[in-house]
């Protein structure tokens, strides 16, 4: 194993998750497949627009620092932002075994995330870090990463499954649920030895689905991409990788109800709409459809439409023959 990275161990504890390959085939720790660095890294590649060594990229609470000395050697001028000062160091440590020029690390807590302050990134990365915080602490932060993002943000995070918790921002209600953090009586020194805990609130909120698009909208992100490839084995159905654009407007010039049509917000719950055919009818309706004769079958079938029993015919076939018929004009 590389020389220094023993002292670096024994001072910050050993590496808690990242494998990073060092200069001489040794690794950070045993080296096993890292689905989530693949993911982000391929869609980053796909959709930036532009060659890897010709970004700037941001990784927010960076741990160990792996995704920002990926793209590094890539060629991408990177910046890393980790609150806690062990893994800073362990961060230090690889980018000088590697001789990263372009990756800089930087101890500071996120939420002090400015333009002014950091400039800005083609590429922001907030993997493992929403869920972390509080909601009025995570609706600023996705706000600094529009101002600071010029292209993509790319958010790996959980998801509340059940709006059950309701929170106010502002005036705005956004829903999910509370995390417990730490306990209330822990100490400074005990927070900060907690690498995958919060810097320092007790609780942090995860947010629904449905309100996580709708802060990413009302921020300014023009499109919200559910990244379901590439494919991450062993991953929880509530844990997300979500890629917001920060675009401009497309204008829809081929229609005006379109073009004026308001953005409609996600609604909260299930989507309860879903095609007929995925619906199974039960053993009566199954004999009765096979029994009655068609005849019956039109009368009926409207009322059973009106009752829900039967869903509404869509087609624009069946809203073409519904529609009254113009009577035709008198003979002169």
């Amino acid at each position: 194993m590389k020389d220094g990275i023993e002292d670096i161990v024994r001072e910050h504890g050993p590496w808690t998750a990242m494998a990073i390959r060092l200069d001489d085939g040794s690794y950070t720790r045993e080296p096993a497949p890292d689905y989530r660095l693949r993911r982000l890294l391929q869609t980053a590649q796909d959709l930036v627009g532009k060659p890897l060594s010709q970004c700037r990229v941001l990784d927010l609470a960076c741990l160990e620092g792996h995704y920002a000395i990926e793209f590094a050697l890539h060629g991408a001028e990177t910046l890393g932002i980790e609150g806690r000062a062990a893994s800073v160091a362990k961060c230090e440590f690889a980018r000088r075994n590697l001789g990263l020029e372009r990756a800089r690390f930087e101890q500071d807590d996120v939420r002090n995330l400015s333009r002014d302050r950091h400039g800005v990134f083609d590429i922001v990365i907030c993997s493992g870090l929403l869920y972390h915080l509080p909601a009025r602490d995570a609706q600023a932060l996705i706000a600094a990463m529009h101002d600071t993002c010029s292209r993509l943000l790319i958010i790996d995070t959980f998801v509340s499954l059940e709006g059950r918790s309701a929170v106010d921002i502002d005036g705005v209600e956004r829903r999910g649920h509370f995390y417990g953090e730490h306990d209330p009586n822990e100490s400074a020194k005990e927070r900060e030895s907690k690498l995958w805990a919060s810097l320092d609130n007790d609780s942090s909120f995860w947010f629904t689905e449905p309100s996580l698009m709708n802060m990413l909208s009302a921020e300014g992100f023009t499109s919200v991409i559910d990244v379901l490839e590439p494919y991450m084995p062993r991953n929880p159905r509530d844990r997300k990788t979500y890629i917001a654009v920060k675009g401009t407007p497309a204008t829809v010039l081929s229609s005006e109800a379109t073009e004026h049509a308001p953005r409609e917000q996600h609604a909260e719950g299930l989507n309860p709409l879903v095609d007929a055919s995925q619906t199974l009818p039960g053993p009566i309706f199954v004999a009765a459809k096979r029994l009655l004769p068609q005849s019956i079958k039109d009368v009926i079938k409207p009322g059973l439409r009106a009752l829900g029993v039967i869903p509404a015919d869509t087609t624009p076939e069946f809203q073409r023959r519904r529609q009254p018929t113009a009577k035709a004009p008198p003979e002169r």
